[in-house]
């Protein structure tokens, strides 16, 4: 694969179709959703245009037309976000916001965080689109909002709950790669009673993980994925100010992946390892006053992976985890522009390799935050404290470690005119140690948690038509946690990063456009190296509009260069361009016929050395959703 000169060479050729197509295509405008409403910025509902901090939101309807194989590759594209992935979907994927490391994310479903395994890193990045109403993407430091490890931003996933009358919905796939999906759910609203179930499977034979004309020495077969889910959700009104409700959901899947043979065994090995995780919640909501209401959840999750090699689980390659949860948040008027957030946050998370050794780690929150407006001045204040206790028994030793932090969050935004608004942010945050890091042959007793600042100047531009926000940010990490070469992590110095963040929804002569852009410096100060698969140029745009019956468009991904590992002299991963066409029919009120070409151009290019990516596909869905 050829090194990319430069990312506007790379965005060049996709970028003049896309102005072509709105050119050529005189068509009738469609609705987009410019401003929705968003909680993650601030813990409370909020208009899109109002938050202070730079949010995303993908909604239903953006997940249907994106026709993603993956919550990675819907959040392709997105601002401030970044992935590697070994393989294709369904393989080991890492999450990068802002440009921090993997670890330094985290990921919330329905307002409950997901649990991490020994090494900090998500366990739940797999979540099926099938199940998934919104999703919000809150970049730059949160940690006085979410707590620990909340310093890259937050994903916060809300799965579907039902609403209006009672409805069938379902979707029925296939493709390239011999891919199908069928999934089928029903949901609404009985009386005072709120509900969805929906159920699922996918599988494809994919394509060899890992490059043999790389490395000589992998099995050369195709590896495919194969998943079942089920969810299901329920609520009920008790009363004019009391709503009870239960979730549910559990996942299974199997997935091929390939190694390097030539110190672990033959060519001819197969790998896969298999994951079931499940998590069973109870929440309510409570309205004490027209000011005062509380909400409260309880959540149990379980998760567990298992490395098989031809067909036998391999030796000391099971792992499980589980996590309890409980949150608590209040919030009250003071006054109608003036809004108060409290609660508590506590989890119990336990880890283990089921032979070998047992990682738990205890950790409670108190917060509180204040959003209000004077005349044309928006303020926020969040403040967190957070305790963390961390516990590793292995065979050989063990530790127990404490931790206390405190952190802080402070916004103003000022509105210059109707149409546009000044936003600043200041925040801090930290990351612990994981369990796995403290003991054993690789472990490391003395490490100290990273802190972390950030600051953020924004300007945004709200009218009916577009939402546009241009952020500056600049980050500083203490303390970093990193691996040394005999793999061993070390609190290694400092790390930065600062860019510039564009973000737009808009309609504009008539077509959907969504587009990102962020030109960014992440750098280890202290090693003198750039972190791995983090590009310092990547970016997005995505056009679509109706012509008669149909609904088309195209998008595009590029990314400038980036560092495979995180170490000076590491390989570089070439720069790349990617197109996307895509194209749906309404055949009645209630049936959609969805058709992408994925990889049009069939660009080869990695998002970790050595591993294939997918090339160009073809991917036809029937979509039943009444409306």
């Amino acid at each position: 694969m050829k090194n990319s000169k430069s990312f506007g060479r790379i965005a060049s050729a996709p970028a003049l179709s896309l102005i072509a197509l709105a050119v050529a295509v005189q068509v009738q405008a469609q609705v987009l959703e410019i401003n929705p409403v968003v909680i993650s910025a601030t813990r409370m509902a909020q208009p899109l245009s109002e938050v202070l901090a730079s949010v995303s939101v993908i909604t239903r309807q953006d997940i249907d037309k994106s026709q993603a194989a993956s919550l990675a590759d819907l959040l392709r594209g997105e601002a401030g976000f970044e992935f590697g992935r070994s393989g294709g979907p369904g393989s080991t994927t890492s999450f990068f916001l802002r440009g921090q490391e993997s670890k330094n994310v985290v990921l919330m479903i329905d307002g409950v965080r997901s649990q991490t395994d020994g090494i900090g890193a998500l366990t739940m990045t797999h979540v099926p689109l099938s199940q998934i109403e919104r999703v919000e993407i809150l970049r730059g430091n949160a940690g006085a909002l979410y707590g620990e490890a909340a310093i890259g931003g937050v994903i916060n996933v809300t799965t579907r709950a039902g609403a209006g009358e009672p409805k069938a919905y379902g979707t029925a796939m296939m493709g390239s790669r011999q891919t199908s999906e069928l999934t089928a759910g029903y949901g609404g609203k009985v009386n005072d009673i709120t509900f969805d179930v929906n159920a699922g499977a996918s599988e494809s034979v994919g394509f060899s993980a890992m490059n043999p004309a790389k490395n000589a020495t992998v099995n050369p077969d195709r590896d495919g994925t194969r998943d079942q889910y089920v969810a299901a959700s329920v609520s009920q009104k008790m009363d004019a100010s009391l709503r009870l409700g239960l979730r549910a959901n559990a996942k299974t899947s199997r997935t091929d992946y390939d190694t390097d043979n030539s110190w672990s065994g033959l060519k001819t090995d197969t790998n896969q390892f298999q994951i079931k995780s499940d998590s069973v919640g109870v929440f309510a909501n409570k309205r004490f006053s027209d000011q005062w209401t509380m909400d409260v959840d309880l959540a149990q999750t379980h998760f567990a992976y298992e490395a098989i090699k031809n067909g036998t689980v391999a030796t000391n390659a099971r792992y499980e985890g589980r996590q309890d949860v409980l949150r608590l948040a209040s919030t009250y008027a003071l006054q109608d522009t003036t809004l108060l957030n409290v609660g508590i946050d506590r989890a119990n998370e336990a880890f283990n390799q089921r032979t070998v050794y047992d990682m738990k780690r205890d950790s409670q929150a108190v917060f509180a935050g204040v959003t209000t407006q004077i005349n044309r001045w928006n303020f926020q204040a969040n403040v967190r404290r957070d305790e963390l206790t961390v516990d590793r028994n292995s065979s050989a030793s063990s530790l127990q470690k404490n931790y206390v932090n405190h952190n802080h969050l402070l916004g103003a935004g000022y509105q210059l005119s109707p149409e546009w608004r000044l936003t600043s942010t200041l925040s801090t945050g930290f990351r612990a140690p994981a369990a796995n890091d403290l003991v054993g042959a690789y472990g490391n007793p003395n490490l100290q948690p990273e802190t972390h600042r950030a600051e953020e100047l924004g300007l945004v531009y709200n009218v009916s038509n577009a939402l546009m926000r241009v952020v500056y940010f600049q980050t500083q990490t203490q303390n970093t946690i990193a691996y040394d070469s005999q793999y061993k992590p070390q609190n290694t110095g400092e790390m930065s990063n600062k860019g510039l963040e564009l973000s737009t929804r808009s309609q504009i002569w008539g077509n959907q456009v969504k587009g990102a852009l962020v030109l960014q410096d992440p750098w280890n100060v202290t090693g003198g190296f750039l972190p791995g698969r983090r590009a310092k140029q990547y970016g997005s745009l995505d056009v679509s509009r109706g012509w008669n019956a149909y609904d088309i468009g195209l998008k595009m991904n590029a990314s400038s260069s980036r560092s495979d590992f995180s170490y000076a002299g590491s390989p570089m991963l070439a720069g790349y361009a990617t197109l996307d066409l895509y194209v749906s029919r309404r055949l009645s009120e209630s049936l959609m016929l969805r058709a992408k070409l994925e990889n049009a151009l069939d660009k080869k290019y990695e998002l970790a050395g050595g591993y294939n990516t997918p090339g160009r596909g073809l991917f036809i869905t029937l979509q039943y959703q009444p409306k």
